[in-house]
């Protein structure tokens, strides 16, 4: 599950109001635009100033490598407009309820991606956010994909579920290429 998110898209909105709207309708009209191109990604959420991609893997190199590259593409398109950073963990998604809703008001958006890695994608940004960096990838994610040495490694951080070890997140300033 990778995260994005705008930086700063709050503070200009406090400031400048507008033009944070316009801003997070542009990362929308971006977003939409560019999301049949993620061909290994089940899902892409969106709203406000953040995106949310849900991408299978199976324990091969490459499964990850595609994954990521789209990420990455997305994350540059992205940046090229707006600074933003993303954080990328490995986690299960959910199976879908055995029923769905009728149609009908209201309408019912089912996200497949497991609230525990949603969880810890804000528990990561939340807990190294001070480093301002663009990139922080779960080690069970860089242990797949040829990436550059990582800028820091922020050891040992506490995630979803609780009963399992602390995972390494590593830390990059620019491309994790």
């Amino acid at each position: 599950m990778s995260y994005v998110d705008l930086n700063n898209v709050k503070d200009v909105l406090n400031r400048q109001g507008k033009k944070g709207v316009r801003i997070m309708l542009d990362l929308h009209r971006l977003v939409s635009a560019r999301a049949p191109e993620l061909r290994q990604h089940q899902e892409v959420c969106f709203w406000q100033d953040s995106v949310l991609l849900l991408a299978p893997v199976d324990p091969t190199e490459i499964s990850y490598t595609k994954v990521m590259s789209e990420v990455r593409v997305l994350k540059d398109a992205i940046h090229e407009r707006y600074p933003c950073h993303a954080v990328c963990v490995k986690g299960q998604s959910f199976p879908p309820p055995a029923s769905q809703t009728p149609s009908g008001r209201p309408r019912v958006i089912y996200l497949s991606a497991s609230s525990l890695a949603f969880s810890n994608c804000f528990d990561i940004e939340s807990r190294l956010k001070k480093h301002k960096a663009d990139w922080y990838i779960d080690s069970r994610i860089t242990s797949k994909i040829q990436t550059r040495a990582p800028d820091c490694c922020s050891t040992g951080v506490p995630l979803l579920p609780r009963n399992v070890s602390p995972r390494d997140i590593h830390v990059f300033w620019g491309s994790f290429l």
